[in-house]
């Protein structure tokens, strides 16, 4: 279980702090020249949310010229909604730190009791991640169906208040990062668990044939 809650979170992390992809989003919808500014502004306003949502500064009170007009880019609405935001990325943070350390302990504490570690990781992340990806094909399908109410659905489970509905006249942050933009991350993040998922299941199978066949060459021997 620890194993998949740090590929979890790595999955969702690693796409959602790569500037390079923000740079080729912003270039591919000419999201910068929609915003009204240069892009090298537009991505140092990026590189400051994604600081924020680090954890590395306290607050959103960014400035970058708009129309040629110097003035604060987001707005108190977002604000309050990106602050929501940083906190499931806090928590999404502390789950993958504790699933680390509690990993390390699981590790240690059989190594001390002479457990078989290697077998008895590879059995339980092959089972786990299976069933995993059982669901995780469900919930895949069900977002395929109808992203716009999986997308609605989402944000009624994890916010308790309207900020999110933000107005794409009015707000920058949406037009930053519009729907194509959340259709193309979940994608990358499925990607992503399906890759880590499949290294580890491959990994934990050829271990434990390995192992089986050690097992049954030591058998063999015995009898001989």
């Amino acid at each position: 279980m620890c194993v998949l809650l740090i590929i979890v979170a790595q999955s969702i992390f690693i796409p959602s702090f790569f500037m390079p992809y923000f740079s080729w989003h912003y270039e591919r919808r000419e999201i910068h020249q929609s915003i009204g500014m240069e892009k090298d502004e537009l991505m140092y306003v990026t590189g400051e949310l994604l600081d924020y949502m680090r954890g590395r500064r306290e607050d959103l009170v960014v400035y970058a010229p708009i129309h040629g007009e110097m003035r604060q880019f987001f707005s108190d609405i977002e604000i309050r909604h990106m602050v929501d935001v940083w906190e499931l990325y806090d928590i999404g943070f502390t789950i993958r730190n504790v699933a680390f350390w509690l990993l390390l302990l699981l590790i240690l504490g059989m190594a001390l009791f002479k457990v078989r570690i290697l077998e008895v990781l590879a059995r339980c992340c092959r089972e786990v991640i299976v069933c995993f990806l059982i669901l995780l094909g469900l919930l895949a399908g069900a977002i395929v169906w109808d992203f716009d109410r999986a997308f609605v659905i989402f944000h009624l489970i994890f916010f308790d208040n309207d900020y999110w509905i933000l107005d794409p006249s009015v707000d920058l942050l949406i037009n930053m990062v519009p729907q194509a933009f959340f259709v193309e991350i979940s994608i990358i993040i499925g990607i992503l668990l399906l890759l880590f998922s499949a290294i580890i299941i491959a990994a934990s199978t050829m271990y434990l044939r390995m192992e089986g066949l050690s097992n049954d060459t030591r058998t063999v021997a015995r009898f001989r």
